[in-house]
């Protein structure tokens, strides 16, 4: 039994001692590299069209955008004159907003499509704020209130947030009397429509998502929008598209900087509760106090 727990010493002291120098911290980041090139593959493997990053490469194409209102708000004669991407819309006094597309329609009415690919609450709070922001923001001095364009938002989700099966919804405001009694529609400027993927109501809106939701399906029927998805979704290396590559170049440094940061965390936890490396020590590494690090351990 002595013998067995002096080489269990010897063991844990030439670990300690490997670790601290250059060969036992190169074996550290070749794992945590490893473990985020894993990970990062399975990043490149889940881009579809419907991606963040990617659909902005989409919305930067005027006829695209185009394409893809005509279809969602199902008006075939709908024009855009104007559009942008990642519009930032600043206030000194609240809150900033980032804005995913944001079009000018030729009848002057203003669509702002956002895509929301999590579960996320509060979201009709959400479309509330943006659409008010947009409409304050674009609103110019001296203007009557009478004359203001529509607000029109697409929030654009791969759930069924509402769990009715239906591909759209649409956000009516109703005046109520206090006898429940429904007047009329409440007209201030502001159409809200909930679209998503995963419902099958409305055929010719559905045959359209599902060119989003992946990256093979071709719909010659929607030449815009299927010319740019086999423009970005080329056959990797050297065919790769110049858009899919920055884009695949930003997932990999923040898909490293995270995974980093998180091996290097879980590395230290390890060799802490191992008994490698002392509190003090550990909690020096991490760039924290040791209470800060106790509660990570225990976490």
């Amino acid at each position: 039994m002595k013998n067995d727990k002096s080489s269990k010493t010897n063991k844990r002291n030439v670990l300690a001692k490997d670790i601290g120098n250059d060969k036992g911290t190169k074996n550290i980041k070749k794992d945590l590299l490893s473990k985020n090139e894993k990970r990062f593959k399975k990043l490149v493997q889940s881009q579809i069209p419907l991606s963040n990053d990617v659909f902005m490469v989409f919305a930067k194409n005027k006829r695209f955008c185009q394409e893809f209102l005509r279809v969602i708000l199902q008006d075939k004669k709908l024009t855009v004159i104007d559009n942008d991407i990642q519009k930032n819309l600043p206030s000194a006094f609240s809150k900033n907003i980032v804005l995913d597309m944001l079009c000018k329609l030729g009848n002057g009415d203003i669509v702002n499509v956002e895509i929301q690919l999590t579960k996320e609450k509060g979201h009709a709070r959400r479309i509330f704020t943006y659409a008010s922001k947009i409409k304050s923001y674009l609103t110019e001095k001296g203007k009557k209130y009478k004359d203001l364009k529509d607000i029109i938002v697409v929030y654009l989700t791969k759930e069924d947030i509402f769990k009715k099966g239906s591909t759209v919804y649409e956000v009516e405001m109703n005046i109520v009397s206090d006898q429940k009694e429904k007047i009329s529609k409440w007209d201030a400027g502001l159409k809200v429509y909930y679209v998503n993927t995963k419902g099958l109501t409305n055929k010719n809106i559905n045959e359209y998502l599902k060119l989003l939701t992946d990256k093979t399906t071709v719909n010659k029927k929607y030449k815009e929008t299927t010319s740019i998805k086999q423009e970005i979704f080329k056959i990797g290396g050297a065919t790769m598209s110049k858009e899919m590559k920055t884009i695949l170049d930003a997932i990999k440094a923040e898909s490293k900087a995270e995974g980093m940061q998180q091996g290097t965390l879980n590395a230290v936890i390890n060799m802490f509760k191992k008994g490698i490396i002392k509190i003090t020590d550990a909690a020096k590494e991490l760039g924290m106090s040791e209470k800060e690090f106790i509660k990570l351990a225990k976490a």
